[in-house]
């Protein structure tokens, strides 16, 4: 799809100087105030950048505290562009070269060199060593001094980036920049005090971002020909030598700082409003995308005030949405950064009401939520980051565009999620938990299933059980006591616990912690006609033999219909049965056992057996419920009826 959308591009013109652009006459923080976070990692940066070549040449000063409760005799940093310097990298091993549809080019190598490390002036690059070689994404710095406890120090570095072409969330696309994960960044100490460890995890294809909260003072040198947009606010613009803009920008309360570049790109923007203060939306996207521009800028609008109304206000002045052009978009969209997301979406076949783009945006600015305030350790808890992220979204998005959130097109209607429960290839299989670090998973599709779809669909399910008003007011304190700090699961599940008033262990520890899930079935269904008993009956004199024509059918019906649940996860599931005359009968099992057997006399035959036909229980999808009938296919067709329109939908959906 991207490659047909590529074909049919647009011819820009040679790019033309931009106006200087207007500091942005704001605090990075709305209403500005006291600090947020420890700000124990603050970075000031200049960078310059060479988009002919592609490469960035930057400075570094880190002002980092040892807020743990012992000495410090080692830093490590995240190098992370080394993840595109070769074949020998975690990343490209992990990934074969390819993510979600777009490949590494022949000739777009990434890397970054550190030319200069020093602390009081004493250079120590070549004390650098790399504990996961011949991967270079992090890299240590052994100290001869320890740091203790509560002292702060000054690493500068000098360094020099070249951008991969974009396959991977980084990098250059013909004048297009975005430039991520692009600066040395130091690791967060984690444990108990005292015992504190180093949680600083080489980049794999499935891991992700962990960092300490700071202030970003940043100095971008750019092309006059450049659009720019970055995290935080822009604090001033100038002038500079060689056809050049100097821009400042500066962010408070942050873990990352991340900038896009282009000669073409437009701004789209429009106002949230959120505890009677206002944050301006900006969408950046070049001509041609003006009218996905607008589809993404209201659903930013939305999103931004209805997460703030359901978790905890947005803390920040400004919301930066960056629409990749589509021949980048594969590669650069659909990531997020604080203060600073890219989406994407756009297709002639995303017509209005196919929420794909929508929902994009809105994903990724919940993560400024469930990972912008609430900064987790994404590598060992990615669940806690992008499926709880999933399911607040799945809120969002119907309190917003209603119960069939997904799609509202031609007559057609369906929740994103069920759609995709319905679709996707069953890797539930897979030997692990959902409590799996994510550098553990077997592969992508394993990872994404597990921390995504399946943490939404077992939040979702939980709500059920324990009432979506208690599961909501859980979130919301786990948003409010622990924003701008690192939490953990067992935190999340701390505050879900005191809402419910209930010990969720009996749901969380085969859920999250264990393999199998839920997996209910219908065993067997089947009726007979209904009559007295047929035999011999009595003794002696007595004995009487009942044949069919002394026992004749009553005209009614019993049937038998057994239920399985053969997963580790045990709820109860109610079971609706339908009749050959139109009517039903619901009946409730516990979940205790392994199996549930109902018999019913009834009139009319039994034609269908429903598992759980609210949709209560999301941990599974309801294709996957092996409804089983004995006699009669209607069922069965209507079952496909639906697959075949599901199909015919996404056809027209991904290609002519």
């Amino acid at each position: 799809m991207l490659a047909l959308l590529a074909a049919c591009g647009h011819d820009h013109g040679p790019p033309r100087v931009q106006r200087l652009p207007r500091p942005d006459g704001s605090t990075a923080l709305r209403g500005g105030g006291a600090p947020r976070s420890p700000r124990n990692a603050n970075y000031k940066l200049e960078a310059r950048l060479d988009a002919q070549r592609h490469q960035i040449a930057g400075t570094e000063t880190l002002t980092w505290t040892n807020t743990g409760g012992s000495q410090v005799d080692m830093l490590p940093f995240h190098l992370y562009l080394n993840a595109f310097k070769n074949e020998s990298s975690l990343f490209w091993r992990s990934s074969h070269g390819a993510m979600r549809g777009a490949r590494a080019a022949d000739s777009g190598w990434g890397w970054i060199q550190v030319d200069s490390l020093q602390i009081n002036g004493v250079e120590l690059a070549s004390k650098l060593r790399y504990p996961g070689a011949p991967d270079q994404t992090v890299a240590e710095l052994p100290l001869e001094t320890p740091v203790a406890p509560g002292q702060t120090i000054q690493i500068s570095f000098k360094f020099t980036d070249q951008l991969p072409e974009v396959y991977a969330r980084t990098g250059y696309k013909g004048d297009f920049h975005l430039v991520g994960q692009w600066f040395p960044k130091i690791g967060v100490r984690v444990g108990p005090p005292g015992e504190e460890q180093w949680a600083c995890q080489p980049m794999s294809a499935t891991t992700e971002f962990f960092a300490d909260f700071g202030t970003y003072d940043v100095t971008l040198v750019v092309p006059s020909t450049h659009q720019v947009a970055a995290t935080g606010v822009l604090v001033s613009a100038s002038d500079s030598p060689g056809n050049t803009h100097t821009l400042v920008y500066h962010a408070e309360d942050v873990h990352d700082f991340a900038w896009m570049a282009d000669p073409y790109m437009k701004l789209y923007s429009g106002t949230a409003k959120v505890d009677h203060d206002t944050v301006e939306v900006r969408v950046w996207a070049r001509p041609e995308q003006a009218d996905f521009a607008a589809r993404h800028r209201d659903a930013a609008i939305g999103a931004i005030e209805r997460f703030s109304a359901d978790f905890a206000p947005y803390p920040w002045s400004i919301m930066t949405v960056i629409d990749p052009p589509p021949d980048a978009a594969a590669g650069a969209g659909g990531m997020e950064y604080p203060t600073f997301v890219t989406t994407l979406g756009d297709s002639v076949f995303a017509r209005p009401g196919i929420r794909i783009p929508e929902y994009v945006t809105i994903h990724e600015i919940g993560h400024n939520w469930f990972q912008g305030l609430l900064a987790s350790n994404e590598p060992e808890e990615a669940w806690l980051d992008e499926g709880v992220n999933e399911w607040a979204d799945a809120h969002v998005m119907t309190e917003l565009y209603g119960p069939r959130h997904g799609f509202d097109w031609s007559g057609w209607e369906a929740e994103l999620a069920d759609l995709v429960a319905a679709l996707g290839e069953d890797r539930a299989s897979i030997p692990s938990p959902i409590a799996t670090a994510a550098y553990a998973f077997v592969d992508v599709n394993a990872y994404g299933a597990q921390s995504y779809s399946n943490t939404q669909r077992a939040l979702a399910t939980l709500e059920q059980l324990v009432g979506s008003a208690k599961l909501m007011a859980g979130v919301r304190a786990y948003a409010h006591d622990w924003a701008f700090k690192h939490p953990t699961g067992r935190d999340f599940i701390a505050e879900l616990e005191k809402a419910a008033g209930q010990d969720l262990g009996w749901y969380f520890g085969p859920v999250f912690d264990q393999v199998g899930g839920l997996a209910l079935a219908v065993r067997s269904s089947s009726c007979e006609p209904a009559h007295p008993d047929r035999g011999v009956f009595g003794d002696g004199a007595d004995k009487k033999v009942k044949t069919e024509a002394e026992a004749p059918d009553s005209g009614s019906w019993r049937c038998e219909v057994v239920v399985q649940n053969t997963g580790n996860v045990h709820v109860p599931v109610d079971v609706e049965l339908d009749f050959a005359d139109g009517s039903s009968e619901r009946r409730h099992w516990d979940g205790r056992g392994g199996w549930q057997r109902f018999e019913i006399e009834r009139s009319a035959r039994l034609v269908e057996v429903k598992l759980d036909p609210d949709h209560v229980l999301r941990l599974d999808s309801p294709m996957r419920h092996d409804v089983r009938l004995e006699g009669d296919g209607g069922a069965s067709l209507r079952a496909a009826a639906r697959i075949a329109s599901w199909t015919q939908t996404l056809m027209q959906l991904v290609g002519p």
